[in-house]
């Protein structure tokens, strides 16, 4: 593709719809990203980083790419530039380096438990979802997580949840912002909340290793 210092010079996302699948059992994410943006040129690149695509389309239609391992990349071959819409499916693994989603574990009562949460600052959201992960390609998201959900559990991200359907949860368009500040996580979880004088509701969430009154 031509050179460019920044993936977002050739392609510069709008908007994401992010669909993700968590199994802690196996440690395994299966993921569909659909982005919408604008290219540039037809040779684009998204950033990618331990993902195993699958299959990659544009506008529907499937197209070339070609996985960059050294440069953390997917090299994709549009047929023309102008507004495009890519979706692409790939596997990927929760991380044991406490970068891009990955497990932290706590006891409760002699029973050792896992939280799931992320930690994408500030170039690990690649380890989770294709993208172009500059904090200059600022975009909107749209959040879909479904996970291996127990009784009692709980999930959180950066915007409230709008609905849950079929063990999917699906949370509020973001503002526009960077990649590395979608973060979520789910687990056994216990919350005070409480809503300020001017109408804000505001909330700490922690494990239940901590005590209510800590």
């Amino acid at each position: 593709m031509t050179e460019a210092t920044h993936f977002y010079q050739a392609f510069q996302p709008a908007h994401y719809e992010l669909y993700l699948a968590i199994n802690r059992a196996n440690k395994t994410i299966t993921g569909k990203t659909t982005i919408t943006g604008e290219a540039k040129q037809t040779a684009i690149a998204l950033h990618q980083k331990y993902l195993k695509v699958s299959a990659l389309q544009a506008d529907g239609q499937d197209v070339p790419f070609t996985i960059d391992d050294p440069a953390e990349a997917i090299r994709i071959t549009l047929p023309q530039s102008g507004k495009v819409t890519l979706t692409i499916d790939y596997t990927a693994s929760l991380t044991d380096t406490m970068m891009g989603i990955y497990p932290s574990y706590y006891e409760v009562d002699g029973v050792k438990k896992q939280i799931i949460g992320t930690q994408f600052e500030t170039t690990a959201a690649r380890q989770a979802f294709p993208s172009v992960d500059e904090p200059e390609a600022k975009a909107t998201f749209d959040l879909a997580i479904k996970f291996d959900e127990q009784p009692g559990e709980t999930i959180i991200s950066n915007m409230p949840e709008i609905r849950e359907e079929n063990g999917v949860h699906y949370f509020d368009t973001t503002v526009r912002m960077s990649t590395y500040l979608i973060a979520f996580a789910f687990g056994d979880l216990q919350n005070k909340q409480t809503t300020t004088k001017s109408g804000v509701k505001i909330g700490v969430f922690a494990t239940k290793a901590h005590k209510p009154n800590e």
